[in-house]
């Protein structure tokens, strides 16, 4: 179980799922999220994927750089992808595609909600 809380894409995993559970929260209530929420939850996103970024590398022992974590943070749409096909081959593009599906998965499962409130209705009722 330790090992398995220590993994780098646990807080990943368990910042989607909170995430998840505000968002389906926000529809349920018939509300739509702030502007302000949905861009904290954008940045905390972003913090983590750098976060796991170096997370792995320090694990893995690839750190390419002094301020890998910066550098991660400051270029995170280019340095994620390239990241992912450096340290895996080809088998990265599968790790990056499971990364952004764990961050759309909020969005999808509050507009999910939304439209099992409203009865899945398109245009005013």
């Amino acid at each position: 179980m330790r090992r398995v809380a220590t993994h780098p894409v646990a807080p990943l995993i368990l910042y989607t799922l909170v995430a998840t559970v505000l968002f389906v929260a926000y529809s349920a209530s018939g509300r739509l999220p702030s502007p302000l929420f949905t861009a904290v939850v954008q940045l905390g996103w972003g913090f983590l994927l750098a976060y796991w970024v170096v997370v792995d590398a320090r694990q893995g022992n690839r750190i390419p750089c002094f301020d890998f974590g910066l550098f991660c943070y400051l270029l995170l749409p280019i340095t994620l992808p390239w990241y992912c096909f450096w340290s895996r081959g080809w088998r990265g593009g599968l790790l990056l595609a499971a990364l952004y599906g764990l961050g759309i998965v909020p969005y999808v499962a509050g507009a999910l909600a939304l439209g099992w409130k409203t009865g899945f209705q398109v245009g005013p009722a």
